[in-house]
């Protein structure tokens, strides 16, 4: 029994690799064909000039858009595929300057009322800090990204505890309905059509996998009246999950 059952990892952890290979070959080839199009798409806007048909000029830029949104996906396909490959050094993070340096990024443009709380026994931690960024980002980003209201506002919180760092990033924005909510974790998966918001719908599908590999927590509940939280569990110690 022992020796099916390893024999079935092997097998599974081998179709794992070979699916990992194959998206990366699809994704990076791909880019390329995706610049020419967009390259010859500018020179015939060139070429044309002044154009006195709008609707040739907004099938331009229509072609441009759709041309640069698969290009985006393919990149967030290629990262998502790498996630477990790049970025894996430890090195020691101040978890107070990353919160603060991440909320910094979002807050010249975003016109959005940042809170931070921190409840922390050490400020510092060697860990993944490319990823544990990469996720507080990620998170951030779509609670400005999706937010839809005038007065907006995005509250993080990050407790330390014996065994983790938990970050609760929560907003008074729309709020996921409930019968889509499990699905927000799904790659290139948007609430909204991407051409009302312009996502590749990757980044949640990103972190998810982040956390999984060190052995972490995402998960999303609903705010008491609106809006999103998004609860984060990063462990002290990581081993890594491949």
């Amino acid at each position: 029994m022992k020796e099916e059952e390893g024999k079935c990892q092997q097998e599974l952890a081998a179709l794992r690799k070979e699916f990992e290979e194959f998206v990366y070959i699809v994704s990076h080839d791909i880019k390329s064909p995706m610049r020419a199009i967009s390259n010859i798409t500018t020179w015939i806007e060139e070429d044309l000039g002044a154009v006195e048909n709008q609707e040739v000029v907004a099938n331009l830029s229509l072609l441009k858009n759709r041309v640069n949104r698969m290009e985006n996906m393919m990149n967030g396909l290629l990262e998502l595929s790498r996630v477990d490959r790049v970025e894996l050094e430890f090195y020691e993070v101040n978890i107070s300057k990353l919160m603060a340096n991440s909320i910094a990024l979002f807050e010249p443009n975003s016109n959005v009322e940042f809170t931070l709380n921190m409840t922390l026994i050490n400020e510092n931690c060697v860990t993944l800090g490319a990823k544990l960024q990469k996720v507080i980002l990620s998170v951030l980003d779509n609670a400005v990204r999706f937010h839809d209201k005038e007065n907006r506002k995005v509250g993080v919180e990050v407790v330390e505890t014996e065994n983790n760092y938990e970050i609760k990033v929560s907003d008074n924005g729309p709020g996921i309905p409930e019968e889509v909510a499990s699905k927000i974790f799904s790659i290139f998966y948007t609430v909204n059509s991407k051409d009302v918001v312009d996502t590749t719908g990757a980044g949640l599908a990103i972190s998810c996998k982040i956390m999984k590999l060190v052995g972490g927590k995402i998960k999303y509940t609903a705010g008491i009246n609106s809006g999103s939280i998004f609860t984060l569990i990063w462990p002290k110690i990581i081993i890594l999950k491949n």
